[in-house]
């Protein structure tokens, strides 16, 4: 297999997300997991984590919003439009109507995809069809359209894995940061509590 230049379409089918006409409240007695925005992490793939407990009970069918490992979930409102590889999903886990669901056809990396999408130059194409005036929108017809290189799948599957690499770097880095800021915020107590008698007397 050559390095092609092929519209999203070809790579994965587009489906959208599951809509609730109504406010998604938690059910704890509900038979189906639905995955909302923000339950994705800042830097890699998507893991079901306990705490994302969020259920639900279908009023009509969902087979066809059903999501696996494998798939990608691509932000579709707002103008924060990056793609989330799924590592790892509960069974009958759906994924609300933020997002467009990516199912990666035969011969195309999953983290390949998620990594393609969030670069700039692909970015700077969904900028291009965003609508809206309120919340903006990318529209389907014409996010599947946008044409994307796709390399042989042994090239994918390595920039795939250097991709995981620099995500789990930027969040240790962030949780670096996180522990750090924390520190200071703590010796930022004690010294004030350290003048209080001072200021007393």
């Amino acid at each position: 297999m050559k390095t092609k230049i092929v519209p999203i379409k070809a790579c994965a089918e587009v489906l959208p997300g599951f809509s609730i006409k109504t406010a998604i409240v938690n059910d704890p007695s509900g038979t189906h997991q639905i995955i909302l925005a923000k339950h994705l992490p800042e830097f890699g793939p998507y893991r079901y984590d306990p705490q994302h407990e969020h259920r639900l009970v279908p009023k009509t069918r969902v087979d066809k919003y059903l999501l696996s490992p494998g798939n990608v979930l691509f932000m579709s409102r707002g103008i924060l439009n990056r793609a989330v590889l799924l590592e790892s999903v509960p069974e009958n886990a759906l994924a609300s109507a933020s997002f467009y669901i990516l199912k990666p056809k035969d011969g195309v990396e999953p983290g390949y995809i998620a990594w393609c999408l969030n670069q700039e130059p692909v970015q700077a194409k969904i900028a291009e069809i965003r609508t809206g005036a309120g919340t903006p929108f990318v529209p389907r017809a014409d996010f599947s359209m946008i044409r994307i290189v796709l390399p042989p799948q042994e090239i994918q599957g390595k920039i795939a894995a250097i991709s995981d690499l620099l995500a789990h770097e930027r969040n240790l880095l962030n949780r670096l940061r996180e522990q750090v800021d924390r520190k200071h915020r703590v010796l930022g107590k004690k010294i004030l509590r350290s003048f209080r008698p001072r200021l007393k007397a």
